[in-house]
């Protein structure tokens, strides 16, 4: 159910709580991100072969073992999936709440832009948005990459 409403729909009731916009904005990101890695992880898991689960109980591995060399290395790859999908819809998220929060970033500045008849300055500050979100986006399947030796989606 928490999953179903929307981000900002949060920003009031952060900003109620933390009273302070820089906490407020945190939370926001957090709550966007947040989802996306649970859910992918979450399927990680269930997706686990049973071929795995019968071999960890042959061997006769420790709970601790069967999470260290079965459940991390089946999940890593539905991880970072569900981190490249959080960090692009938290780059989202931030950008909406600077835009109310008021005050700093790049979400200020288009409303200020937009404010002041700019336009020239909003569209730099999308191609700024767009190369910092694609260039996020492809550090995380980089890691990804790396971390999962290929198996991770690119």
């Amino acid at each position: 159910m928490l999953r179903t409403i929307p981000p900002l729909a949060w920003l009031p009731l952060s900003l109620a709580a933390f009273r302070d916009g820089q906490p407020s904005a945190i939370f926001v990101i957090f709550i966007t991100s947040v989802w996306p890695i649970l859910i992918n992880t979450s399927v990680g898991i269930r997706n686990i072969p049973q071929d795995y689960r019968n071999v960890a109980k042959v061997l006769r591995l420790s709970p601790i073992e069967f999470f260290a060399r079965i459940m991390v290395p089946a999940t890593v790859p539905h991880m970072f999936t569900g981190l490249r999908i959080g960090i692009g819809l938290s780059w989202l998220a931030i950008v909406a709440a600077e835009m109310l929060i008021g005050g700093v970033g790049i979400g200020f500045f288009i409303w200020d832009a937009w404010n002041s008849s700019l336009i020239s300055d909003i569209i730099v500050a999308l191609v700024y948005v767009g190369v910092v979100g694609f260039l996020l986006d492809r550090s995380i399947a980089a890691i990804g990459h790396l971390l999962t030796r290929g198996t991770a989606a690119q």
